[in-house]
């Protein structure tokens, strides 16, 4: 007896590449197919054919990673440019603000150097400004050799065309041989002052210009056996306590020029001024004793004073008001004059005389 069979061998590693489906498929044959684009590896689960490894899901996947990714991209280039501009911002910034810094230093030191020159205004002003009155009555001689002051020997009052070019006042005292010139300053407040003066001295023998302060104390301004040309001396002292001062000036031999006395308050000798109460003119004297205005081309002068009312002509008086008297030398009346009871009348014409009328 004969037997015979039939056997079917089958390659799983059998792909049927087609754009058709393959017919009687088994359970795991691939079929690439080429009916799309690109083509397909399926498979066969038994039933259906099914895509193989998910492609879609991938190609999906693949192309939703594409968009996120270009979305991504131009976010960073967004990003980018922001930073860029942001870059930008901050380093105007950081230059403004080098600038502004630069300018904050400038004004700080400029704020400094104005706050030392205030400072130091302050301190001109302080030193300067505090007082600056004269305590030295008739300081110059400008109101000729008064009773302020106390002398002996040969002593005068000097303007000429010298002591003008070389002094404020345009006067000066002029010291002959052995003569000494003095003034006692009183109503002193305490503090510090200072004592200046400006002087000439033409011989070779001693003379010397001190003041006294605080009872016995003393501080020379100068003390030369040597002749000098006009030249400035000041002294400062910083406390005086006593209200009285004395200014004491000796000279042994002739001549001594002094002027522009000055005892002001403060510690910087000072530009000569005169006493307050004292306005000196080339024609108006006014000071504590009154008033006098003159004239040197007629040589005639007025006095007020608290004791007198008068007018001179070459230093003689020519009237004078004293309380209820007046003095005249001479009278000139034009009109009219009536003495108590006793009125004058003159006639129209000079040869017609006086008529001379008794008043009830």
């Amino acid at each position: 007896m004969i037997a015979s069979a039939q056997f079917t061998i089958i390659s799983i590693c059998d792909v049927v590449t087609s754009d058709t489906a393959p017919l009687d498929p088994y359970e795991g044959q691939l079929w690439v197919d080429t009916a799309v684009t690109p083509p397909e590896t399926k498979v066969w689960n038994g039933s259906a054919w099914v895509l193989q490894n998910g492609m879609d899901t991938i190609r999906t996947e693949i192309s939703t990673l594409k968009i996120k990714d270009a979305e991504f991209q131009q976010s960073v280039d967004g990003l980018n440019s922001y930073v860029s501009n942001l870059t930008e911002t901050v380093e105007t910034v950081s230059g403004e603000q080098g600038t502004i810094s630069e300018r904050v230093l400038n004004a700080e030191s400029r704020i400094t150097q104005l706050q030392h020159t205030i400072d130091g205004l302050s301190v001109t002003v302080e030193e300067q400004y505090i007082g600056g009155i004269n305590y030295v009555q008739n300081s110059a001689g400008l109101n000729g050799i008064t009773d302020d002051w106390s002398y002996s020997g040969s002593l005068s009052v000097d303007s000429s065309t010298d002591t003008q070019n070389n002094t404020i006042s345009d006067s000066c005292f002029l010291l002959g041989a052995y003569t000494s010139l003095s003034q006692y300053i009183r109503g002193v407040v305490p503090g510090t002052y200072t004592v200046s003066i400006r002087a000439k001295k033409t011989s070779a023998m001693s003379a010397y210009f001190y003041v006294t302060y605080n009872g016995n104390k003393t501080k020379y301004l100068f003390s030369k056996s040597t002749a000098f040309d006009w030249t400035d001396y000041s002294v400062t002292i910083p406390d005086i306590t006593d209200p009285t001062l004395r200014i004491y000036c000796y000279n042994r031999d002739a001549s001594l020029y002094v002027s522009d006395i000055m005892v002001t308050e403060g510690a910087i000798p000072r530009k000569w001024t005169p006493a307050p109460n004292e306005i000196y003119t080339s024609e108006v004297k006014i000071d504590k004793r009154g008033i006098e205005v003159s004239n040197n081309a007629s040589s005639q002068r007025t006095v007020i004073t608290n004791t007198e009312f008068a007018g001179y002509y070459n230093d003689e008086v020519i009237f004078t008001l004293n309380k209820d008297e007046t003095q005249t030398k001479k009278t000139t009346v034009d009109g009219e004059l009536t003495v108590g009871k006793t009125k004058f009348v003159p006639m129209p014409t000079a040869s017609d005389g006086l008529n001379i009328v008794i008043l009830d």
